[in-house]
């Protein structure tokens, strides 16, 4: 799968590029290990996410996470920015937002039919007037650039997730929701491998009823619920976008024989695994 990126600044570990031009090969369904934010400022295009398209226009910001495959092309030259960071480089481990990132990941799994936000009015002239002003400073030299660039980016990350979501009463964050973003990272390292929920537990210290309670209370969902989705994502994935065979998925993915694969695969996808083998996006 094609990857890559330019300008990147190592200590920070983001970049920003303006979308001045088509870029090659990003019409070739590729994942990156990083997240990506598209901010659309004219022209038209599509994008192609997890086998999902729709169209691109003025306003139109998606939200790309670590892993997501995805590619796109232009109708005619797109004008905007693109957005990589990596939160281990960016953050420092106490200050990561995973809660955030996680939450805007789910909120652009639901948006199946267009771009994870459609910005209009006087929202899109305060993204805009973000974006360039992200951009300066990435590019400049001034005092204190690394702390501005990471304030800018954290204060662009909460007002998306205040478009997306009602979240509660603002509170101090507590043991459960630490707990949770620790869980949750670890899941994303694990790209999508079936673990058992102990697996867990055991590496991040803690009881099975400790961890359970605090992730559905921060997320209303079961930690076995996310690791099963997670691997249902994956094996999608591999399926329509890789050559490997479905024994080699199901090892890949942890999975202790094929059978055992296929028939988690069937109970969750709703047809077996080979009825997804190239699928076209």
């Amino acid at each position: 799968m094609a990857s890559g990126r330019d300008d990147v600044d190592q200590l920070l570990g983001i970049s920003i590029e303006q979308l001045t031009k088509q870029v090659p090969f990003r019409h070739i369904p590729h994942r990156h290990d990083f997240y990506h934010l598209f901010w659309i400022e004219s022209g038209n295009g599509t994008f192609v996410s997890d086998g999902r398209s729709y169209p691109l226009t003025r306003g139109s910001l998606i939200f790309v996470p670590p892993g997501q495959v995805h590619a796109w092309k232009w109708n005619e030259t797109l004008k905007g920015y693109v957005l990589c960071f990596e939160p281990a480089s960016l953050f420092s481990g106490s200050d990561r937002p995973y809660r955030m990132l996680h939450d805007l990941t789910q909120f652009s799994g639901t948006t199946k039919d267009r771009a994870t936000f459609q910005i209009a009015g006087s929202t899109y002239r305060i993204l805009r007037f973000a974006f360039k002003n992200l951009a300066d400073e990435f590019h400049g030299s001034a005092e204190f650039r690394c702390d501005m660039v990471r304030s800018q980016i954290t204060a662009l990350l909460i007002r998306l997730h205040r478009l997306c979501l009602n979240p509660p009463s603002v509170e101090v964050q507590g043991y459960s929701m630490q707990l949770t973003n620790r869980f949750l990272s670890l899941l994303e390292k694990e790209v999508g491998k079936l673990q058992r929920t102990r697996y867990y537990t055991s590496a991040l210290s803690v009881s099975p009823r400790v961890l359970v309670d605090a992730v559905l209370a921060e997320t209303g969902k079961s930690p076995s619920a996310w690791i099963r989705d997670r691997t249902l994502l994956e094996a999608r994935r591999l399926l329509i976008y890789t050559d490997l065979t479905i024994s080699e998925i199901a090892y890949r993915l942890n999975f202790r024989n094929v059978s055992y694969f296929v028939r988690f695969y069937r109970r969750l996808a709703g047809v077996p695994p080979g009825a997804s083998r190239g699928v076209q996006v």
